[in-house]
C-alpha cells in the first residue's frame, strides 16, 4: 500500500556514549512519528516523519521535523553523550501517493509543488538514488534498554542543557563549574526565593568571581566556613590552596545537581521529556 502524503527525514548518530540495547523502538508523539534504532559500535539512526503532508506544506514541515531532531540531539548529549556526532543522512523524502521524491533545497520543494499539480511534466531532479552508508560495528551489546518515550528539550532552554553539560565537565575548575550551574539556578528564579542551599550558593559564586570581595555577607559567611581565606576585612579565593579548592568544589557539585534539578522540571513544564 502508497504511503500517502508523508514527510521524512533521517539522521545518523556517530560516537554515543551510553550503551544501548541493540534494538529499534518507534516513538508515537503529537507532532508525527519516530523510529530510534541503536546499533553496534555506539552508532545509532533516528528516523522522524509527519503524515497528511500537502506540498504547500514541505517547507514548513521540514523545518519542523528538524528543530525536533535538534531537541533530540540536546536531550542525549544532556543524558551523557557528550560527543556525539549528529547528521543528516541523505536527503529529506516526500511520500505522495506512488511516488517517491528526495528533496534537497527550497528550490526543489517549489519545482515539486509544480510538479505534484501537473505545471510541469517531470520532476528528475528529486528522483537521484543515493548511496546508503554503510556502517559497521564491532558486535558491542548495549545494556541498558531504549527510552519508552523519545527524549526531547524544548528550543528554548537548550542553551541550558548545554551549559549544563559544559559545566558537568570542569572537574578539575570547580569554580568554573559553580559560575556556570548556578547561572541556571539564577535564570530559573524567576518569582521564586532562593532556598538556604541556594542562597550559599550565591555567596560562594561571589567569592570566586571576584579578586577579593568585601561584600558582608560573603565575608561573613566565607569567614566562618574557610577562615583561611580572609585578609583584612575581605575574603580571596586561591586556587593553588587545596582547602579552598576542596571547599568551592562541595559547593559546585551541590550546586550543579540543583541546576540540573530544576532545568528538568522547566524541561517537563515546557513539554519536554529527559527521563523517568
Amino acid at each position: 500500500m502508497a504511503i500517502k502524503r508523508r514527510l521524512e527525514i533521517e539522521y545518523h548518530i556517530d560516537k554515543m556514549s551510553i550503551p544501548y540495547e541493540e534494538k529499534t523502538i518507534p516513538w508515537v508523539n503529537s507532532w508525527g512519528n519516530a523510529e530510534f534504532t541503536s546499533s553496534k559500535d555506539f552508532t545509532a539512526n533516528i528516523k522522524l516523519w509527519k503524515d497528511g503532508i500537502e506540498p504547500e506544506r514541505i517547507s514548513e514541515t521540514l523545518k519542523e521535523l528538524r528543530e525536533r531532531a535538534e531537541s533530540f540531539r540536546v536531550a542525549l548529549k544532556y543524558l551523557g553523550n557528550h560527543h556525539i556526532s549528529f547528521k543528516e543522512k541523505d536527503w529529506p523524502t516526500y511520500y505522495f501517493d506512488n511516488q517517491e521524491l528526495t528533496i534537497r533545497n527550497e528550490e526543489e520543494i517549489a519545482i515539486l509543488i509544480d510538479y505534484l499539480h501537473g505545471k510541469r511534466e517531470s520532476y528528475a531532479l528529486c528522483n537521484v538514488e543515493l548511496p546508503t552508508p554503510n556502517v559497521t560495528g564491532s558486535g558491542t551489546t548495549s545494556p541498558i534498554l531504549l527510552p519508552q518515550r523519545m527524549p526531547s528539550i524544548p528550543s528554548n532552554i537548550h542553551w541550558m542543557a548545554e551549559t549544563l553539560v559544559v559545566a558537568g565537565e570542569q572537574i578539575n575548575y570547580p569554580d568554573l563549574m559553580l559560575k556556570l550551574a548556578f547561572l541556571i539556578i539564577e535564570g530559573l528564579k524567576a518569582e521564586r526565593d532562593f532556598d538556604e542551599n541556594e542562597t550559599k550558593f550565591k555567596l560562594v559564586r561571589d567569592f570566586v568571581s571576584h579578586p577579593t570581595c568585601n561584600f558582608r555577607e560573603v565575608v561573613k559567611f566565607i569567614e566562618a566556613e574557610l577562615p583561611t581565606a580572609k585578609i583584612d576585612n575581605k575574603v580571596q579565593f586561591k586556587r593553588d590552596k587545596s582547602d579552598h579548592i576542596s571547599f568551592v568544589s562541595k559547593y559546585a557539585h551541590q550546586a550543579l545537581q540543583r541546576a540540573k534539578e530544576l532545568f528538568e522540571e522547566k524541561a517537563q513544564k515546557d513539554g519536554g521529556f529527559i527521563k523517568s
